[in-house]
């Protein structure tokens, strides 16, 4: 059984990275952009000093960022991973990455051309495939057509990257989304209680991924 990774994303306060410190996810995720869970890098260094996350992989997300911009998070937080939401092109994905060095995934809106966009980053290191919502850029809690998750399970493997699933995704629903076997799943208001991250929401999250009663073949 291949238990799928866990994103936690949108991490707005020391409470919140306390919650993940104490939880099994695998990666923690930081809104840089405009957002009602927008935090500054200097905010986020504190919060990783004061209480670290060993074993845990940090991402930082931008939306159409300056590279400088981008730059300057980096220098300042150390993150594995750089998530882009927004309408970066293939070359700027390029640029970002051969600056950073660090690992680049982009968040991919799902539609009937989604797998077709996803072949021309190729510089690409992982992919997050969210609901499409005008005017969002993600974190919506909206769900998308949960029927398309195995192309896109196809897709991460043929590629050998990384390919995870948000969009509404939370403790009630996880278990249908386990049954397509996605590499990966990404979530924020899912794991919320009043804008704040619960650690009871995190821990049944846990419990429906683990759950070998999920992990049927489709």
């Amino acid at each position: 059984m291949t238990v799928p990774k866990l994103k936690l994303c949108g991490l707005h306060s020391l409470d919140d990275v306390v919650t993940v410190a104490e939880s099994s996810a695998d990666y923690a995720g930081f809104v840089m952009a405009e957002s009602r869970r927008r935090v500054s890098p200097e905010t986020v260094k504190i919060w990783l000093d004061t209480c670290p996350l060993p074993g845990k992989k940090i991402a930082v997300l931008f939306v159409n960022a300056p590279l400088e911009e981008i730059k300057r998070a980096v220098e300042i937080v150390n993150p594995d991973i750089i998530q882009l939401h927004g309408d970066e092109t293939v070359r700027d994905l390029e640029n970002i990455k051969k600056t950073t060095g660090r690992e680049i995934w982009k968040a991919v809106p799902h539609d009937t051309k989604t797998l077709e966009k996803m072949k021309q980053y190729e510089a690409a290191d992982g992919f997050i495939v969210d609901a499409k919502v005008k005017g969002a850029r993600g974190g919506t809690g909206q769900q998308f057509d949960w029927s398309h998750v195995p192309g896109y399970v196809s897709f991460g493997k043929e590629h050998g990257i990384p390919v995870l699933i948000a969009g509404g995704v939370n403790p009630g629903n996880a278990g249908e989304l386990v049954s397509f076997h996605p590499w990966g799943v990404d979530v924020s208001s899912g794991i919320e209680k009043e804008g704040k991250k619960d650690k009871s929401l995190v821990m049944e999250m846990e419990k429906r991924l683990n759950s070998n009663e999920n992990h049927v073949s489709r």
